[in-house]
């Protein structure tokens, strides 16, 4: 086992970590601080990976609370450490009887719940969406590519209310090219569910693939000069972010499942209905809710409370 300096490692984390880049700044902040703090506990300036114990998330939460951080910080910072930890956990880097579980277990025993922020989406959020449908197609074909395929990413996103992974892994196959109206995606943890496709989504993914005319697997690919590669979820974030820009708003991907969930909610579709939809699972209490809901129920619930991104901004009701 090579005992790497910290810093070292965690660069590595970093640099192979696929996520949003806010999540991404976040975790790189929420590192510094715990290499900030395992410096501090080791004594030394250049830590290595066996400064690192089954009690350093304890400890790491301990030492940010006594430095005065919020709730919200504290769980941030933690998440970024336990998923660094995961990282060299999986890539043998901690001595055979280091076990994560042990090292979570010490920490829930000291860390209080924290309350999530209450989600505000823009309202004008489907602006974004049309933002791309009213564009004219461009006579060059790689741009009339990226601009079809903006169509396709934003109303998938609006649609499925799916998380920016979900929708960045999607292939061909599993939407049947615009065809299939309920796609089956592996979410957190691993889990499989429903998503569900708006017949404004079938139509631009089926527009998309048709001007695509190729045999790539990915639903959405690069169309610069790795021509064929599954698309980035930073490209994604990068689609959004530049409608979003054009029209003055502050609207991210995972915005859109925010303001589904409100809209439908609006709408008055149940709650448990909602969780189901967005693939919220908690076990301990919506599993047994969920179980009384067949997929042509949440399908039914799902069709009755969307609106088409014409109709939202027409309401705007939140």
């Amino acid at each position: 086992m090579v005992d790497l300096l910290l810093d070292e490692a965690a660069e590595k984390f970093l640099r192979g970590l696929e996520a949003s880049p806010l999540t991404h700044k976040t975790y790189s902040t929420g590192l510094k601080a715990f290499l900030e703090f395992i410096t501090e506990r080791a004594g030394t300036s250049y830590p290595t990976i066996s400064s690192i114990g089954e009690e350093s998330l304890e400890e790491f939460f301990l030492w940010l609370d006594r430095k005065g951080f919020s709730r919200f910080t504290e769980q941030t910072y933690l998440a970024a450490a336990t998923a660094f930890l995961r990282y060299l956990f999986r890539h043998h880097l901690f001595p055979p009887d280091f076990s994560i579980e042990r090292a979570k277990e010490k920490l829930r025993a000291v860390v209080p719940r924290a309350s999530y922020p209450i989600p505000m989406p823009d309202p004008d959020l489907p602006a974004v969406v049309l933002f791309y449908d009213q564009q004219p197609l461009p006579e060059d074909r790689l741009e009339r590519l990226r601009l079809l395929r903006s169509r396709a990413i934003v109303h998938t996103l609006y649609a499925s209310a799916g998380r920016v992974a979900e929708v960045a892994s999607l292939n061909r196959k599993d939407v049947a090219d615009g065809r299939r109206r309920e796609v089956v995606v592996t979410g957190k943890g691993q889990k499989q569910r429903f998503i569900f496709l708006t017949p404004e989504a079938q139509e631009a993914i089926r527009a998309y693939v048709e001007e695509r005319k190729d045999d790539y697997e990915p639903l959405f690919i690069s169309h610069g000069r790795d021509y064929g590669r599954r698309l980035s979820t930073v490209s994604i974030w990068a689609t959004v972010r530049k409608a979003a820009r054009a029209l003055g708003l502050h609207v991210t991907p995972h915005d859109f499942r925010h303001y589904r969930a409100t809209q439908m909610l609006e709408e008055g579709a149940p709650l448990e209905a909602i969780q189901d939809i967005l693939g919220h699972a908690d076990i301990s209490t919506t599993k047994r809710v969920y179980a009384h809901y067949t997929k042509p129920r949440i399908r039914e619930i799902f069709d009755r409370t969307t609106l088409s991104p014409e109709e939202a901004l027409k309401k705007r009701r939140f």
